[in-house]
């Protein structure tokens, strides 16, 4: 087997330095690190994660804990890409992940059973006592998106405000002014932060926010299109609809079609995410991208800081959203 002192003597660094450069710790520069990575790859270097642990006196793995039933959460491409990004950082630092589906038991069973060194909750509700369970137990811990009520915990997350401020702006610019927005369940941070984006948009152009134009929904297809189908049943049914995210915008489509009603020709719809598939339904959906990967992947960066004994700085990341327009908008007919 390969080891840390087979590659030190090729690259004519010290162990220590291969170390670093391989667990991606700072101090050398990116050309050594890509010599020594370069190196490793050649030589088809494994780390021997047993003997890691041994000498860690901890698991070789991170724990991903999503609040959902595995049904539900293995079915939305939202956790998919997220778990992608998590999985690639993982893989890249040697660590292999613990899933558990747990809504309504401990989530630190994995960290006390030895199966992980730390825990990422993934989508975690809004004053989850199993997330203050964990935290007040000091397990390393990171929450996407997060808590606003519970700011000591790390956590990361997208521009979820700004992301609805932006398909707002545009429908207004569009000529749209009954804009519908379809939220997510009230104890979930992204419900919080989109509707306001949606609110501060409304304000910024003097459109009232009414309450018949709001739907509350869980996040699913079934959601959207039941929602849908209530608001275009209305007599004068609105112009455009914010959705909380493409996997409800899908349902709402496809039971405006049902309906009769042309998309982008009489209504127009967006949707929140842009997983995979928001391209591929017709019309393909305008929605706002989010960067799940990059998600992920800063989650396992800031959860390997704390596990380290590391100080983060800083304890929040809010990574940039953008809107991406396609054939499911266009300008309003009605004059």
């Amino acid at each position: 087997m390969v080891t840390i002192i087979d590659i030190a003597l090729e690259a004519n660094v010290s162990t220590g330095t291969v170390s670093r450069a391989i667990n991606g710790e700072k101090g050398m520069s990116a050309e050594t690190r890509e010599r020594i990575l370069s190196i490793a790859r050649r030589l088809d270097y494994h780390p021997n994660l047993q003997a890691r642990g041994l000498v860690a006196k901890q698991p070789n793995a991170i724990g991903i804990v999503i609040p959902q039933t595995a049904d539900f959460a293995l079915s939305n491409p939202y956790y998919t890409e997220i778990l992608k990004g998590i999985e690639g950082k993982a893989k890249e630092r040697g660590l292999y992940l613990v899933l558990s589906f747990s809504r309504d038991e401990s989530y630190a069973r994995i960290y006390q059973n030895r199966l992980a060194a730390g825990i990422i909750v993934l989508a975690n509700r809004i004053n989850d006592r199993w997330v203050d369970e964990v935290y007040r137990m000091k397990v390393p811990l990171v929450l996407i998106p997060g808590d606003p009520n519970r700011k000591r915990i790390p956590s990361v997350d997208q521009d979820n405000a700004d992301g609805c401020f932006q398909a707002v702006n545009y429908l207004f610019a569009m000529g749209h002014r009954r804009i519908a927005f379809f939220n997510g369940p009230a104890d979930s941070k992204y419900s919080i932060d989109r509707f306001l984006g949606y609110q501060r948009a409304m304000e910024k152009h003097q459109l009232p926010i009414q309450n018949e134009l709001i739907q509350n929904s869980d996040f699913s297809q079934q959601g959207g299109y039941e929602g849908m189908r209530k608001l275009l049943a209305r007599k004068n049914p609105p112009t455009a609809f914010l959705i909380i995210n493409d996997y409800s915008a899908i349902g709402a489509l496809r039971v405006a079609k049902e309906m009769g009603f042309r998309v982008p020709e009489d209504i127009s719809i967006i949707g929140s995410g842009d997983i995979p598939f928001a391209s591929m339904v017709d019309p393909p959906l305008t929605t706002i991208h989010a960067p799940y990967h990059a998600l992920g992947q800063r989650a396992v960066e800031m959860l390997l800081q704390i596990i380290r004994g590391k100080r983060l700085s800083p304890r929040h990341q809010t990574l940039p959203v953008e809107l991406v327009v396609r054939k499911s908008t266009s300008r309003c007919a009605l004059r």
